[in-house]
């Protein structure tokens, strides 16, 4: 069960300040208050158990890195009630307004500008939907190696070679990449978030060509029929691909094995109908 923590008293309605959660391994939870215009650089930077979030519509600005390091955040919620409580978290996994606060965690996450790209509501606007799908793009075009910087544990005089993390940096965005456009592709299987074809389109494509995108399979652990249904659009369950998929995921992931196969059969017969 998730505990409710609350960011500050009535003092702190107007910011909250940078860098005042920074490396709070305690907090798993936070509401910010009602009428708050701003959140400081770094606010909540490295608060590796935090959960989710709740924001409300007052809020004007998010400060650089102000969520880096939030490796457990899965949910953001962008509320105009000031009732908001634990009670009004959605009940139901797949819900909208789950689903919602699932593409806001990953707009805060990633995306360097994420407020104008945050879903204020259940109901969920094309003109929302198509914001944050803009930006997700832009996220996804930038270099992979965009943002990198070496750990130097001796301080500057430290120069030694830096290739392998650089190396695994890469590695790590081009995975949370492919993970991003899955979770925005599942949004419209299982909550109807539609997808305009100007977006989707280069959703599948940049699927297809991410190099992280097998890897991605071996961490899904529901959905397996709409994974199996998203691959296949993007053209990764033909003969030529299949294999190579199989080959790399966990002998252990007999569901998503199983729903890939089914698909590949059922992407084959669909062309041969066309």
């Amino acid at each position: 069960m998730l505990t409710l923590l609350r960011s500050g008293d009535s003092n702190m309605n107007r910011s909250i300040p940078a860098k005042l959660h920074l490396g709070d391994k305690t907090l798993i939870s936070d509401m910010i208050p009602a009428g708050t215009a701003e959140i400081g650089d770094w606010a909540y930077a490295c608060c590796s158990c935090l959960k989710w979030l709740a924001i409300p519509c007052s809020i004007r600005r998010i400060g650089r890195d102000a969520f880096s390091g939030c490796t457990a955040l899965k949910q953001v919620f962008f509320y105009s009630a000031e009732a908001f409580n634990a009670a009004g978290l959605p009940a139901g996994k797949d819900s909208a307004a789950d689903i919602s606060a699932q593409l806001n965690a990953a707009a805060v996450l990633n995306f360097p500008d994420p407020l104008p790209a945050l879903i204020r509501s259940e109901s969920c606007s094309d003109t929302e939907l198509n914001t944050w799908d803009e930006k997700c793009l832009m996220y996804l075009a930038a270099a992979d190696d965009s943002g990198f910087a070496p750990f130097l544990a001796g301080g500057e005089e430290d120069y030694s070679d830096h290739d392998e993390q650089l190396k695994q940096y890469i590695k790590e965005r081009q995975l949370q990449k492919a993970r991003i456009i899955y979770m925005r592709l599942l949004s419209e299987a299982t909550a109807g978030f539609e997808i305009g074809p100007e977006f989707k389109q280069q959703y599948l494509d940049r699927l297809r060509s991410d190099p992280e995108a097998v890897t991605l399979l071996n961490d899904i652990d529901s959905h397996f029929t709409q994974a199996a249904e998203i691959y296949a659009k993007a053209g990764l369950l033909n003969a030529e691909a299949l294999p190579v998929i199989l080959d790399r995921l966990s002998p252990d992931r007999i569901e998503i094995r199983s729903a890939l196969i089914c698909g590949a059969r059922g992407s084959v017969l669909g062309s041969l109908a066309l």
